[in-house]
C-alpha cells in the first residue's frame, strides 16, 4: 500500500454537534454513520480544545536471578475521554451533576451541587477527519470521574472540563471506534 494523503485528517467535529450522551439502556451504535436513536442528547458546543482521549497502560518487569528482564506483565489499563462543554444547558448540567440534581421549568433551571454519585452514561463522539472519512467513538460505560475548575470572568466561556473514565463492557472493551471511508477494502 502506498502513502495516501487523502487518508490524513484532523479531529474536526461533525457539523451540528459531536458529543452525545445517553443512559446505559439507550440503543448502542454499531457503525460510523447510522443515525443515533432519539435517546441520545447532544451536549452542545465543546471548547476549542476538542476531546482528549488518553489510554494508560502500566506494566511491571519480571526479573530473573542476575537481573535479566525475562517477562513484562501489564498491571493496569485505563482509558479516559476529556472535554469541556461550553453551553449552559440542561443536558450539560445533568451530565455534570446527575439527572436528579437538575430541575428545569419554563425559563429556568436549578442545579443542586452535592456529593451524590453521578450514574454511568454512554458517550458518543463524532468527527469528520477529512472529506472522505467519518470517525465515531462509542463509550458504552462512561463514568464522570473528574470535573475541572469553573472560572467566572468576562473572557472565558462558562465551562468545566469533564473527564469520563471508560469502564469495561460485558466484552471487556472500554470503547469502540467505528471508521467509515470508501477507500477501505475488506481484509482477511
Amino acid at each position: 500500500m502506498a502513502n495516501d494523503a487523502s487518508l490524513v485528517g484532523v479531529g474536526k467535529p461533525k457539523v451540528g454537534g459531536a458529543v452525545y450522551i445517553a443512559d446505559l439502556d439507550a440503543t448502542k451504535p454499531t457503525d460510523a454513520t447510522t443515525d443515533l436513536s432519539e435517546d441520545w442528547e447532544l451536549l452542545g458546543y465543546i471548547s476549542e480544545d476538542g476531546v482528549t482521549i488518553t489510554e494508560e497502560r502500566d506494566s511491571e518487569d519480571i526479573l530473573a536471578w542476575g537481573g535479566d528482564t525475562v517477562y513484562t506483565t501489564q498491571t493496569s489499563y485505563k482509558e479516559t475521554f476529556a472535554f469541556t462543554p461550553i453551553e449552559v444547558n440542561p443536558v450539560v448540567a445533568k451530565s455534570q451533576y446527575g439527572d436528579d440534581n437538575v430541575t428545569v421549568t419554563a425559563g429556568s433551571m436549578t442545579v443542586k451541587h452535592n456529593s451524590s454519585d453521578i450514574p454511568e452514561k454512554q458517550l458518543v463522539i463524532e468527527t469528520v477527519p477529512n472529506s472522505g472519512t467519518v470517525d465515531r467513538f462509542h463509550v458504552p460505560r462512561a463514568k464522570l470521574t473528574e470535573k475541572g475548575d469553573q472560572t467566572l470572568n468576562d473572557s472565558d466561556p462558562m465551562g468545566r472540563e469533564s473527564v469520563y473514565t471508560a469502564l469495561p463492557d460485558d466484552d471487556g472493551n472500554t470503547a469502540y471506534e467505528y471508521v467509515k471511508n470508501s477507500k477501505f477494502t475488506a481484509q482477511s
